[in-house]
């Protein structure tokens, strides 16, 4: 039988890492038993949420921040000097 490539369509917690600095992956073969999640924020929430170092947020395609950046007009005004 064929053997399928590329990575999988769902993601699932690694337990190969410690909790403290675990993270999801979607790397073929899917262990047997393993939960499945449709993103990998689904599952790092589920299976990592409240981890202290931040790792598998941190392994997402475009991780959230600690200090995120505002958008848009400012809610004071100010002098233009020039």
């Amino acid at each position: 039988s064929p053997t399928e490539t590329g990575d999988l369509d769902v993601f699932y917690p690694d337990y190969e890492e410690q909790w403290s600095t675990g993270f999801c992956i979607n790397a073929r073969p899917l262990p047997s038993g393993r939960p499945t999640y449709d993103t990998m924020l689904e599952c790092c929430n589920a299976k990592y949420g409240g981890q202290i170092s931040g790792m598998c947020l941190a392994m997402l395609p475009s991780p959230p921040t600690a200090s995120p950046t505002e958008t848009g007009d400012l809610d004071v005004f100010y002098p233009d000097s020039e």
